[in-house]
């Protein structure tokens, strides 16, 4: 299943072993999601990642981050995306919105993010980490 995962979904699924972000990353670990990403994505997600004020909690996880890093690098789907004029809260979201656009489109856009307002973007559906989590029970 191909899918847009929202840096926060993989920053919570780091920070905690349990709950549907943390389903999610086991199941892109396990490759049973591709993640697609861009150049923009990955560089916000190990821009994230690094964050000192981070390190302590992904330490206290166990989480190593270097590996983490590479095996999401080695497993995504990169794309050159579409640039979009879709309406968005916050542009620094923008990158995920023509990621959505980019054909072949992702199944889904799992995200936290309020700044996300609609159902849909480019006809693909936004859906929670919990909605997220459930549909791959289903698979």
């Amino acid at each position: 299943m191909r899918v847009v995962l929202d840096t926060n979904i993989l920053v919570s699924g780091l920070l905690s072993a349990v709950g549907p972000p943390a389903r999610i990353v086991r199941a892109l670990l396990q490759r049973r999601i591709i993640p697609i990403m861009s150049s923009a994505t990955f560089a916000e997600l190990e821009a994230v990642i690094r964050r000192p004020k981070l390190q302590p909690a992904f330490a206290r996880a166990g989480v190593d981050l270097e590996n983490f890093l590479n095996t999401v690098h080695a497993q995504a789907q990169f794309v050159d995306p579409v640039s979009t004029k879709l309406p968005i809260r916050d542009e620094y979201d923008r990158p995920f919105l023509d990621l959505m656009a980019t054909p072949p489109k992702p199944q889904y856009f799992v995200t936290g993010d309020r700044d996300f307002e609609f159902s849909h973007y480019s006809g693909v559906p936004v859906v929670s980490a919990a909605e997220f989590a459930r549909l791959l029970t289903q698979r």
